[in-house]
């Protein structure tokens, strides 16, 4: 029988998965006090926006894979941003700046490995 690995931390799917529940448990309150009006196009945001928030922040405390967390949580982000902001903000330009910041973590990440 081998003793079980002592933790300090949990893995990236527990956190995931209390942001997301509390987004959407968040966002449940806000449209039923129709603090906000419910808009379809808004739901990745409340989905997306914090776990990819989430994502980036776990990437700053992952020793392991540092670069694959801060892609997804910078496209995870993206895709929040263009879904809470698509009528004031194009999502051309958002998008664009993603590609710019993804196109640096992997320049970052080569020169890091050098």
């Amino acid at each position: 029988m081998e003793p079980k690995k002592s933790e300090s931390s949990f893995s990236y799917g527990v956190g995931a998965l209390a942001v997301l529940v509390i987004s959407i448990g968040l966002a449940a309150v806000i449209y039923s006090i129709n603090i906000i009006p419910f808009d379809l196009l808004n739901l990745p945001a409340w989905i997306f926006g914090p776990l990819g928030v989430y994502t980036l922040f776990y990437a700053f405390f992952n020793r392991k894979d540092p670069v694959y967390y801060l892609v997804w949580g910078a496209v995870m982000t993206c895709v929040g941003v263009v879904s809470a902001t698509y009528a004031v903000v194009p999502p051309p330009l958002i998008l664009g700046i993603l590609l710019i910041v993804v196109a640096v973590i992997g320049i970052a990440a080569y020169k890091r490995s050098k």
